[in-house]
Order: structure tokens, then sequence, then C-alpha cells
């Protein structure tokens, strides 16, 4: 994993973790550097709806998503 010179762009597994006993979870560093998540960042968490698991969002990426909802006008139109 991580290696130098191998493509990640497609991948969508990269490991396991363990949950602590405090709840906590380490993201594997593979993940971090494709989705360039940096210490700090802060993650959105939602339930999935089938109740397998959870989803993490950059909330940076959500704020964007919310404000270019918020300027379709026609999103909410009876039209």
């Amino acid at each position: 994993m991580g290696d130098k010179g191998v493509c990640t762009k497609g991948r969508i597994v990269y490991g396991v973790v363990t949950v602590s006993e405090k709840g906590q979870i380490a993201i594997p560093v593979d993940v971090r550097r494709d989705l360039e998540i940096r210490s700090g960042d802060k993650l959105m968490v939602l339930k999935r709806r089938d109740g397998a698991g959870i989803t993490l969002i950059k909330l940076r990426a959500m704020d964007e998503l919310m404000f270019k909802i918020q300027e379709d006008e026609d999103l909410f139109s009876n039209g």
C-alpha cells in the first residue's frame, strides 16, 4: 500500500480498522493521502440508510454542496 508509482485513484478498499474502547479509529494513511484529509480537517459522520455502517464526508465538501443547493433557484420550484 502506498508504494511510489502505484495508482490508487480507483481504489475503494484501504484495509481494516479497529474501533478502540473510546470509539476511535485511525484512518489509513493511503486514504488520507488520496482524499487529501489533513490533521484538523472536520469530517461529517452519516449513518448509512441500510444500517451497515457509516460514511465520512469532508465538512468543506458538504459546505460547497450546501452553497450550490442554496444558489439553485430551480431546485425547490413547483415548475
